[in-house]
């Protein structure tokens, strides 16, 4: 398991913990990771602290720098940062990674998913996974209704759900199969409380797992996931 992460709410604790838990199903040392659209590389930087005999390479558009990302790359031997595009990985030879993963950037990568699958399936090795985590489902329109909202209110040009049929396309580019793991149904509603209350947050938490559990076809209905392609 991934060293604690900060930064997220009580309501999507289970959510990033099953997220970060799925990065380190295998161990990595000795293998190569790449995130895509990785920011300031944070999670780059603690999976390359959980496997220091992995080779880590964090990617975004601009690739990530300051003092932080200074002081990482001093200790962290196997990790590096690099400026580049999520649809282009003509950089990295074939089967070169067993894993690919990306933080909350598939719904920003969801307009091409045929390219985005066929740069990730030449890249990683046979048995190698693509994973995304913290993904926001849209087939419940009252949470679609409430991101809707919050993107308005704070402009977010390159916000979007995404879906189960999408999930099912990019499985069908080459994929041998798919694994999605949804949270937060009664809990995201509730977020304005529950991140304030910690008991309301368990609570919501325990009823989702257990409705989830109990009628399956309530999955759709949540508000994030986590999503595991094995090629």
């Amino acid at each position: 398991m991934l060293p604690a992460v900060g930064g997220f709410p009580p309501s999507d604790r289970a959510l990033f913990l099953a997220g970060y838990g799925e990065l380190c199903r295998i161990d990595l040392n000795g293998k190569r990771a790449l995130e895509i659209c990785g920011g300031f590389g944070k999670l780059s930087g603690l999976l390359a602290e959980t496997f220091p005999g992995a080779e880590v390479i964090g990617l975004d558009l601009y690739a990530a720098s300051g003092p932080e990302i200074d002081e990482r790359l001093s200790r962290l031997p196997g990790l590096s940062y690099v400026a580049g595009d999520a649809l282009d990985l003509s950089a990295y030879m074939d089967k070169s990674f067993d894993l690919v993963w990306g933080q909350a950037s598939l719904h920003h990568l969801a307009h091409d998913p045929d390219k985005l699958c066929r740069e990730v399936l030449r890249v990683l090795k046979p048995g190698g996974r693509f994973v995304f985590i913290f993904e926001p489902l849209g087939h419940n329109l009252l949470v679609a209704a409430i991101r809707a909202v919050r993107i308005a209110r704070e402009e977010l040009p390159d916000e979007c759900n995404v879906y189960f049929s999408q999930f099912e396309r990019m499985l069908s580019t080459g994929f041998s199969r798919c694994e999605v793991q949804v949270f937060n149904m009664l809990g995201y509603p509730m977020k304005a409380l529950s991140d304030r209350f910690g008991f309301i947050s368990r609570t919501a938490q325990r009823l989702d797992s257990g409705l989830f559990r109990c009628f399956p076809r309530l999955l759709r209905y949540g508000a994030n996931c986590n999503v595991i392609f094995t090629k």
